[in-house]
């Protein structure tokens, strides 16, 4: 099961890269300049990502909604990666990924207030 999964990894970027080359081929333009965009485009995703999830993550933590985050943050990476791995295939699945709508991530105070949930603070005690 390793070994094939290691065939898979080494066979998909190499079947990219023929596919990218035949497309060049097609279009009668280099192969350079369908590789280049991609990569420039992969590494402005990954710095901006990189930024956002710090900044984002210390608020997450506090409210403990972490999941909308992480998810949309994973998401994003994953493409920047898709982006700079060489090929015209994996930079389409990675513009498919950037194009998915981001979750919205309540903010606990404008959730009570649109649902109506209103809190009291005490203490209680059970009685059987």
């Amino acid at each position: 099961m390793p070994l094939v999964l290691l065939g898979i990894l080494i066979a998909l970027p190499i079947l990219d890269i023929y596919a990218t080359l035949r497309v060049a081929e097609a279009l009668n333009v280099p192969g350079i300049l369908l590789f280049a965009p991609g990569v420039i485009f992969g590494i402005v995703v990954m710095k901006r990502e990189t930024r956002t999830l710090r900044s984002q993550f210390a608020g997450a933590l506090q409210t403990m909604a972490v999941q909308g985050l992480v998810f949309d943050s994973g998401r994003r990476m994953l493409a920047a990666v898709l982006l700079l791995s060489p090929g015209f295939v994996s930079d389409l699945f990675a513009v498919f990924l950037l194009l998915v709508p981001n979750r919205a991530m309540p903010q606990p105070a404008v959730a009570a207030a649109q649902t109506g949930a209103k809190t009291v603070d005490g203490e209680f005690r059970r009685v059987e």
